[in-house]
C-alpha cells in the first residue's frame, strides 16, 4: 500500500523588504529595552537652549543631511527613525540619539552659541522745554553781551555827504551816539540831533549800516541877510531863518538893527528849528531895495520906523514896517529929495512908510 502523499500547502515568499523591515523592528524592539535595563533613561534637549560658553552660534544654513542609515533606509524603502530624522535634518554635524546614547546614555543636541557685542552707551539727561529755553536765552544773552562790548560795533563818526560849510568832526560830534554800539543808533533821533544843533541844516537824512557805519546827507541853508543886533550877528536865509553864521558867503546884505523885527506867531506845522525869526515877506523887500541903497552903506531896521537906510549925505530914510508897495514908496521917497534939493532944505530922516501920509524931519 502506497502512502499517500498530501501535498504541502504552498507558502507565500515574503518579499525582501518586508523581510529586512521584521528584522530591523525585531532588533529595534530589543535593543531599546535592553538599554532601558542597562542605562539611564533618555533625556532629550532642544537644539536651541543650550550654549556653549565663549562660543559664538553662528548662522548656518539649514539644509538636510541625511545619514548614511537614513540614506540606506530610503533607498530600501524603509521608514528611518523619528530621533534620526529629526536629528539628521535639524543640524547634520550632531550624532542621532542611538549613537550618543551607546556613549554617555544621553540625547544631546547642542547649537553654536551668539555672542552679542555691544558698544558702550551714554545716556544723555532728558532735558524738557523749560531747560532748553533756558539755555538757548543764556546763549543769546552771551551772543548780545558780546556784540554790545565789541569794539567793532562802536560808532566812531559818521560819513558826511552834502556839506559846504559843516565839516564832518562838526556832524560826528553832535550825532549823539558817538563812541556807543551801533544798535543804539536811531535815525529819526540822529536827525533830531543835528538838526537842533545845527539850524543853518534845511534837511538832514540818515542812514546806519553794520557794523558801526553812519551815513548823513545834509542840505545846507543859504543865507541872504547878515543880520548885525547888539554885536551879535546872525545869519537870515530866504524862509527868514536866522542861524549862526559859519565860513565865509560872499553877497550877503547887512542889516544893521536897532531893535528886534516884529514878533511872529509860531507855526504849529514847523519845528524848532524851521521858525522864521523875520517875515519872509520882509527879507522879500529887504532885497528889492538893497540896489536903492548908496554904495558902502548899511540897512538899518528900526522897530518905530521901519527899515532903510542911512544915506551918505547925512539923512536916514525909511520905508516901514509895512513891505507892500515898495515900488510906489521909492518914487514917492524920490520925488520929496528931489522937492528938499531944489529948496536947498538938509533933512535928518525921511519917512515914506505911509504912501497918504509920507513926512521929513
Amino acid at each position: 500500500m502506497t502512502a499517500l502523499e498530501i501535498p504541502k500547502k504552498p507558502v507565500p515568499e515574503k518579499s525582501r523588504a518586508e523581510t529586512v523591515r521584521q528584522r530591523r523592528g525585531s532588533k529595534s524592539r530589543v535593543k531599546p529595552e535592553t538599554k532601558k535595563t542597562k542605562q539611564m533613561p533618555h533625556q532629550t534637549y532642544r537644539t536651541g537652549s543650550l550654549l556653549l560658553p565663549g562660543e559664538p552660534k553662528l548662522a548656518t544654513r539649514r539644509t538636510p543631511v541625511t545619514s548614511s542609515r537614513v540614506r540606506q533606509a530610503q533607498t530600501s524603502g524603509l521608514h528611518p527613525h523619528p530621533m534620526q530624522t529629526r536629528a539628521a535634518g535639524r543640524m547634520g554635524t550632531i550624532k542621532t540619539g542611538r549613537q550618543t546614547s551607546r556613549q554617555n546614555g544621553y540625547d544631546l543636541a547642542f547649537s553654536l552659541g551668539r555672542t552679542s557685542v555691544h558698544a558702550p552707551a551714554f545716556s544723555l539727561p532728558q532735558l524738557g522745554p523749560r531747560w532748553i529755553s533756558a539755555g538757548l536765552t543764556l546763549l543769546l544773552g552771551l551772543v548780545l553781551y558780546s556784540m554790545v562790548t565789541a569794539h567793532t560795533f562802536m560808532v566812531s563818526g559818521a560819513e558826511v555827504t552834502g556839506n559846504q560849510r559843516l565839516t564832518a568832526a562838526d556832524v560826528s560830534a553832535a550825532l549823539g551816539v558817538t563812541g556807543q554800539p551801533i544798535f543804539n543808533a536811531i535815525p529819526s533821533e540822529i536827525e533830531t540831533n543835528l538838526r537842533t544843533a545845527f539850524p543853518d541844516l534845511a534837511s538832514v537824512s540818515v542812514q546806519v549800516g553794520f557794523p558801526n557805519h553812519i551815513y548823513v546827507n545834509v542840505v545846507e541853508r543859504t543865507p541872504v541877510l547878515v543880520w548885525s543886533q547888539g554885536g551879535n550877528i546872525t545869519w537870515v536865509d530866504s524862509n527868514g531863518v536866522s542861524f549862526m553864521p559859519r565860513g565865509n558867503v560872499a553877497g550877503l546884505i547887512p542889516i544893521a538893527a536897532n531893535g528886534n523885527p516884529p514878533k511872529l506867531s509860531a507855526d504849529p506845522n514847523q519845528t524848532a528849528y524851521n521858525q522864521a525869526f523875520i517875515d519872509p515877506a520882509m527879507v522879500q523887500a529887504i532885497q528889492t531895495l538893497y540896489p536903492q541903497v548908496p554904495a558902502g552903506s548899511p540897512m538899518i531896521y528900526d522897530p518905530a520906523y521901519g527899515m532903510g537906510w542911512q544915506d551918505p549925505r547925512g539923512w536916514s530914510v525909511y520905508f516901514g514896517q509895512n513891505t507892500q508897495d515898495i515900488p510906489m514908496k521909492e518914487k514917492v521917497y524920490q520925488a520929496i529929495l528931489d522937492t528938499l534939493t531944489k529948496q536947498g532944505t538938509q533933512p535928518t530922516l525921511i519917512s515914506v512908510e505911509y504912501l497918504d501920509a509920507p513926512f521929513y524931519k
